[in-house]
């Protein structure tokens, strides 16, 4: 049977940790729409460390929220189960969980969105660089030597 202070203690964790990864997702967003390239892989080891944390945390509280046979319990039964002063506290922390997490997800998606459209833009730029060193000729650059490095590329680009 789940303790429900011990899982009270499990969801405060988790949403402080949650809040934690919410506000890591800002600030990439933050560096992506600044196209801050250096800013964002900096906070990859942050990033990754962060998911290890909740992947443990999810797993504490998922090991603690079992019944008598074995079988995982839904907050909402577990709330059914507890004195009413647990309860209210029970149902605040779920609540801010639940939106927490759920803006978690709609910032991890916008922040995936930002990085396919940067990848489609550098894409897009290199098929255009390509194309114009295609194009360009030893007399776009005076007939002097052959076409090398940056001057394979058109200046008209």
């Amino acid at each position: 049977m789940a303790d429900p202070q011990k899982v009270l203690t499990l969801l405060r964790n988790e949403l402080d940790l949650q809040t934690r990864h919410m506000k890591l997702l800002e600030a990439q967003q933050t560096a992506l729409l600044a196209c801050d390239r250096p800013r964002f892989c900096e906070m990859k080891a942050e990033q990754e460390l962060m998911l290890q944390l909740l992947d443990a945390q999810q797993t504490a509280r998922e090991a603690e929220m079992v019944d008598g046979n074995g079988n995982l319990l839904a907050i909402s039964a577990l709330l059914e189960r507890t004195p009413e002063k647990q309860q209210r506290a029970l149902g605040l922390v779920r609540d801010s969980l639940i939106k927490t997490i759920n803006r978690v997800q709609e910032l991890t998606l916008q922040n995936k969105q930002l990085i396919e459209n940067e990848l489609e833009y550098i894409a897009f730029t290199l098929d255009l660089f390509v194309e114009a060193g295609r194009k360009a000729t030893k007399s776009d650059y005076g007939g002097f030597g052959s076409l090398r490095g940056r001057m394979l590329l058109d200046r008209r680009v």
